[in-house]
This record gives structure tokens, C-alpha cells and sequence, in this order.
């Protein structure tokens, strides 16, 4: 083979097995990059979980509390209130956490078992936002309750789709509460949720 047949050779060659490489490296840097990508990007709950979680709820609803499907923030009312497991609550508006009236908007964050603030009503139904997701873990033997001091527990889906309950037959001008919490925690098994929403007539 001639020198000059021989470097052309050699130059094809190398262009092609460049080519390869060039071609490879993106396929190679794509799982980085989606792996990457993966972890900022929350999974989104399919319309059939949704679904399924609505008809639990309803099945599972208390006779004095009604709820439907907002899937939208409420408008932020009154003090807001931010709870977290083991530390303060920091109230933001002109009203201070204490026994109040209606409305007052809420967040928490970790938590496993909380009280929220104390408030009167001063009619016999009132209603509360909640949307709530899982901070860790997400075993399906877990579940978020919301239980109210004047009767009425509700068991909230933890897929982050705002809802509304209402509770009737509440007794007015009494000093009452919500308790927030997950169930069959046990040892280090703890399942701790966060969430935002409002109470509100």
C-alpha cells in the first residue's frame, strides 16, 4: 500500500472511530444528566391515584364532615401559623398564636404528632383547607389524620392535592383545636408529613 493510500486510510479511520466516540459520549452522559434531573423533579400522583384516594376518603368520612376536591392554594387569611415537630410556632399577621377566631391560614412541616392552634367559632360549621405530603418514609401502612377536639376525624391523602372538609354540628364559643398526626408509628418508624392550608367559614 502506498504512503498516500495508507494516511488516507489511516485519516478515515480516525475520523470514523472519532465520529463513534462523539456519538457515544452523549449516550453515556444522558443517565447522568436524567439522574440528575430525577432527583429535583417530584414525581407527579397519576388522576387514578387521585381518584382512588377521594373514594377512600368519602367511604371513610364522619357523619358531621363533608369534603371535596379545591386542588387549588386557598387565599391566605388571617394569622398564619407555622408548625414544625419539635420546634416553635411562628405565627406571621397582627394576631399572635393564641386562642382565636376564624380565619387563620396554616404550614407545617416534619410532623408526627401536633396540636395546632386554639380557636372559637363563632357558627356551627366551619371549614379547613389541608393539602399533605410524606417527608419520610412512604409506606402505605401510614396514614395523616387531622382529628378535631369538637369531634370529627378525617384522614388526609398525603398526594399534595388541596382539599376541603367542613365540619357541622361544632359547638360555638368553645375553645377547640386540631390535632395533626400519622398512625402506626412505632421504634424508629416514624412517618412525618408537611403540608399548608386555612380554616375559614
Amino acid at each position: 500500500m502506498s504512503h498516500s493510500l495508507l494516511k488516507r486510510s489511516f485519516g478515515i479511520a480516525a475520523a470514523v472511530t472519532t465520529g463513534f466516540l462523539l456519538l457515544a459520549t452523549p449516550a453515556q452522559a444522558a443517565p447522568e444528566a436524567e439522574a440528575a434531573g430525577s432527583e429535583q423533579v417530584k414525581p407527579t400522583v397519576s388522576a387514578a391515584e387521585i381518584a382512588a384516594n377521594n373514594a377512600a376518603v368519602w367511604a371513610s368520612l364522619p357523619p358531621n364532615v363533608t369534603m371535596r376536591v379545591t386542588g387549588k392554594k386557598p387565599k391566605l387569611q388571617g394569622p398564619i401559623d407555622h408548625y414544625t415537630q419539635n420546634g416553635p410556632t411562628v405565627t406571621t399577621g397582627v394576631t399572635p398564636f393564641a386562642v382565636s377566631a376564624i380565619p387563620y391560614s396554616y404550614t407545617f412541616d416534619g410532623v408526627w404528632s401536633l396540636y395546632g392552634r386554639d380557636f372559637k367559632s363563632t357558627r356551627t360549621t366551619f371549614c379547613k383547607d389541608i393539602k399533605a405530603t410524606w417527608d419520610y418514609p412512604e409506606e402505605s401502612w401510614h396514614q395523616f389524620k387531622v382529628s378535631l377536639s369538637a369531634g370529627g376525624t378525617i384522614t388526609v391523602p398525603t398526594d399534595g392535592v388541596m382539599r376541603t372538609w367542613c365540619w357541622s354540628s361544632v359547638p360555638t364559643n368553645t375553645t377547640i383545636r386540631f390535632h395533626y398526626y400519622s398512625t402506626n408509628n412505632s421504634g424508629g418508624d416514624i412517618a412525618k408529613a408537611s403540608g399548608s392550608g386555612s380554616v375559614h367559614y
